[in-house]
């Protein structure tokens, strides 16, 4: 040990200590890991590693910071959900020289503090709604922002006749490894799934195929192991561990209502929940969200879905559509493509965001030491 950490060594045991470096950030746990080599030895361990992510998961302010992508500054950001504030640029998943033009990025989503980013290799100016399909080309990088550390997944399998794509991003916490999924509608073929698992490295085509498609193009939530989004005939769940789609689940919504773009799923109190607009949104602007009472459909169960429903908020904006984040305390709004709202379920009082404040994307995150198998640091 150098001359410091002696001295802390004799001021605090090794267990507050450890207590201590837990409640730390990342970056500056980086740093720490030069004082000595039992720190090194410590803060790399994998035991550490895990108990700071517990903390940094149920911690209060665990529920508060989100990564938004603000597509008109080419910026991916944190953002303090209760400030509202957008904080500096965390950079992006690949290095200088990668692309010789500013290519198209979307967030999938983000579990474990790892971020999985589609970046489309066509300029951003040449992306529109009717060319989504083009994201069939795209790579998809798994990237942790607070070591900066990332990996381009390998060339998936999937590429011919496809005219949509949906990407989805999970933990396998049974198999302890993160995965992607890829559904693809096709112009002349039944819908077609592939996963890639970062234990194997590769790509698998999902059989029995799904049955139905995803609505947009990335799965609205992972909980408890299952992706899940609206399909075209109710919900849609994916199941990390066992490979293997749910379709068709009923939810509280009439299937026109889907159709209409007003159902997302979100998660409220670690359980699976859809938030829409109301049939007569375009009077009232009423938002209802409703949670499901057992995940045991989602799993293959033969149960019948049955909800409940928890909020019924007011927000007096007409619009098409919803899509919603909760944290413990907080709804996270947004109506049409540009009106952000905060709902806070014990003031029950509706915020809206200040203009300054444009996102075009959101998901929640909090950061951690988790390593990406066969990742690099990004220059």
């Amino acid at each position: 040990m150098t001359s410091n950490s002696s001295l802390i060594g004799d001021i605090l045991t090794d267990d507050l200590v450890t207590e201590i470096l837990h409640r730390l950030p990342v970056k500056s746990l980086l740093r720490f890991k030069l004082v000595s080599k039992p720190w090194l030895s410590l803060i790399s361990s994998p035991r550490f590693i895990k108990s700071h992510l517990h903390h940094a998961l149920t911690s209060p302010a665990a529920h508060q910071t989100l990564i938004v992508y603000k597509k008109h500054h080419l910026s991916i950001s944190l953002f303090q959900l209760r400030s509202p504030q957008i904080g500096p640029s965390l950079g992006v998943p690949y290095s200088r020289g990668e692309f010789s033009f500013t290519p198209f990025t979307m967030l999938v989503a983000s579990q474990n503090g790892v971020v999985c980013v589609a970046v489309a290799d066509f300029p951003r100016h040449e992306m529109a709604l009717s060319n989504l399909y083009k994201l069939n080309n795209c790579c998809l990088y798994l990237w942790n922002p607070a070591t900066r550390q990332s990996r381009v997944l390998p060339p998936h399998d999937i590429r011919e006749d496809v005219m949509s794509v949906c990407f989805g991003f999970g933990f396998d916490s049974v198999g302890n490894e993160f995965k992607v999924v890829r559904v693809v509608s096709s112009f002349r073929k039944p819908f077609s799934a592939e996963v890639y698992s970062e234990r194997k490295d590769a790509w698998r085509r999902v059989k029995p195929k799904p049955c139905d498609v995803p609505y947009y193009e990335v799965f609205d939530v992972c909980v408890n192991g299952l992706l899940c989004c609206t399909g075209m005939y109710g919900l849609m769940a994916f199941d990390l561990n066992k490979e293997v789609f749910r379709s068709g689940i009923r939810i509280p919504v009439r299937r026109r209502d889907i159709k209409r773009f007003n159902a997302r799923v979100i998660v409220v109190n670690e359980s699976v929940a859809v938030g829409f607009f109301s049939r007569d949104m375009e009077l009232s602007g009423k938002v209802k969200v409703w949670t499901l009472d057992d995940d045991a459909c989602l799993r293959g169960d033969q149960v019948e879905a049955s909800w409940t429903l928890v909020l019924s908020i007011r927000v007096d904006i007409p619009g098409r559509f919803v899509r919603g984040y909760c944290s413990s305390k907080d709804l996270l709004l947004v109506i049409g493509e540009d009106i952000w709202l905060s709902y806070n379920t014990e003031e029950k009082e509706v915020k809206p965001f200040p203009d300054s404040i444009y996102l075009s994307q959101v998901i929640k995150y909090n950061e951690s030491l988790i390593s990406i198998r066969g990742s690099k640091l990004v220059q």
